[in-house]
């Protein structure tokens, strides 16, 4: 019976030990949001933040994630990271990043002076330096 505990702790620690991308380091797209000087007057104190993430495809926004910031400051440091498997696996290799603003705590209605800064095309998982500024209204 020993036996087949230290086999299965084997197992158990081989499976672990190079799980998931890049040897179990979480796929993830971190970087710096700012805010144009010009629109900085719109940011107020009992503003959130929410980071969207999805992958687009004909129109559709798939895999699309949520995170919520309840309080945040600008310069800010984000990081985003999509849903995984139970193989630790993303279902796509590159994302849209939307952030955005939230004055009414509806992240699907638009209140007036919310903005949003995107990336304009799908972003790698694994980028580390992604610049993104606050630089238009959210409508």
């Amino acid at each position: 019976m020993g036996h087949w505990l230290l086999a299965s702790l084997g197992l158990a620690l081989a499976l672990t030990s190079g799980a998931g991308p890049a040897g179990g380091e979480m796929q993830a797209i971190r970087g710096m949001l700012t805010v144009a000087p010009d629109l900085a007057h719109h940011i107020g104190p009992d503003d959130r933040l929410i980071i969207k993430l999805y992958h687009p495809k004909d129109g559709i926004e798939l895999d699309a994630k949520y995170q919520i910031v309840p309080s945040f400051s600008l310069p800010f440091a984000f990081q985003a990271a999509p849903s995984i498997d139970m193989n630790a696996r993303t279902k796509y290799d590159a994302y849209v990043l939307e952030l955005f603003t939230d004055k009414n705590h509806d992240v699907l209605a638009t209140a007036p002076g919310e903005l949003i800064a995107r990336t304009p095309a799908p972003v790698p998982l694994g980028t580390t330096d992604l610049q993104l500024e606050l630089n238009a209204t959210r409508e």
